[in-house]
């Protein structure tokens, strides 16, 4: 009988061991993260209780409470990027606590951030690209003949603008925008100031003229003067020099310069007479003429002779006249003489 009560009571002694120790060692948690999922587990709970349970997966945290056991797996994104995780599970009263952490992935394809754009973007790509990238160059041509893009300009000056349009490209290996360098210009902004004829001359594009010879005029007159019994000879000469006139590229006639010299010479004798006249004196006439002049028969007087009068001519005009003059007045008298003399007799 002994027996049998310490057997019973070693039974009886094992089982209430078995009964406080089981349940503690159940308190087991299951956490693993895959593609898949992650995946939290907890068996032996106490039924009785309200346990938790806490998953977070990319910054998103869902929670829960759970009895006697918890088994559930949780979706990651599949958008080809790398997920964090964490989970928690414990007992009502804050024991079993357990907590596990990680990351997984990257998991699936990564979605198409820029649909317009080659191939797949991830998230963050920038869709279009930065602003164009606009260049002015200044630019300046001259010479004698400028010529640009095939106009023809002339001497002078031609200025002008060069715009350059840098723009971007994607690049589908980088997943980024690189700068494509523009190298045909935009021709803007072209003013034109042609040379004017003197700059062209300087700049060579013409050449400039040999200067003509002056201009030479003389004019002489001459008188007699009686006074000094000489011939006066006056000459006026005039020089006409040409000058440069830059701003037409030529030779133009200057300022005359006028030059007077007098001359003198003895007159020939018999040219003036000094009975008469003073100063100036007008010449005799030396010279024969055919001319015919009045006698004292046309005057009507008997037994008159014809006489023949000869003037003698001057190489004066002056003279000429003068001389003529007194011929006549001499003409006249003789035939007031001859009436006189007609009523004499009567």
């Amino acid at each position: 009988m002994k027996i049998y009560a310490v057997i019973a009571a070693s039974v009886a002694t094992l089982g209430a061991s078995l009964l406080v120790a089981g349940p503690a060692e159940a308190h087991t948690p299951n956490f693993s993260a895959t593609c898949d999922g992650v995946h939290v587990g907890a068996t032996a709970y106490d039924a009785a209780m309200q346990n938790h349970w806490s998953v977070t997966i990319d910054g998103a945290t869902q929670s829960g409470t759970f009895g006697s056991s918890f088994d559930q797996t949780f979706p990651v994104p599949q958008d080809g990027a790398t997920t964090a995780w964490s989970a928690v599970v414990e007992a009502e009263d804050g024991t079993y606590h357990f907590a596990d952490s990680g990351s997984v992935g990257p998991c699936g394809t990564p979605a198409d951030a820029c649909a317009d754009l080659p191939g797949n973007q991830p998230a963050g790509t920038a869709c279009t690209p930065p602003p164009d990238v606009t260049r002015v160059d200044h630019q300046s041509l001259e010479g004698c003949s400028v010529q640009l893009d095939g106009t023809a300009y002339g001497a002078g000056v031609l200025t002008y603008d060069e715009e350059y349009t840098d723009t971007y490209v994607f690049n589908e290996t980088t997943q980024t925008w690189d700068l494509v360098t523009d190298t045909t210009p935009t021709t803007s902004n072209l003013v034109f100031t042609p040379w004017t004829v003197q700059q062209g001359v300087h700049h060579q594009c013409a050449t400039q003229p040999n200067q003509p010879p002056a201009t030479h005029t003389s004019h002489s007159t001459s008188h007699v003067e009686c006074t000094s019994d000489e011939v006066v000879t006056t000459t006026v000469s005039s020089t006409t020099p040409f000058v440069y006139d830059a701003a037409t590229n030529t030779w133009v006639p200057g300022q005359t310069v006028t030059q007077t010299s007098t001359t003198s010479t003895p007159v020939q004798q018999g040219r003036c007479s000094h009975t008469d006249v003073k100063g100036t004196q007008a010449v005799q006439l030396t010279a024969q003429t055919d001319q015919q002049l009045p006698t004292v028969v046309d005057a009507g007087l008997p037994g008159a002779t014809v006489v023949q009068v000869s003037p003698v001519a001057s190489t004066s005009s002056t003279g000429n006249a003068l001389s003529l003059l007194l011929l006549t007045a001499g003409s006249a008298l003789l035939v007031l003489a001859g009436a006189g003399v007609r009523r004499g007799t009567r």
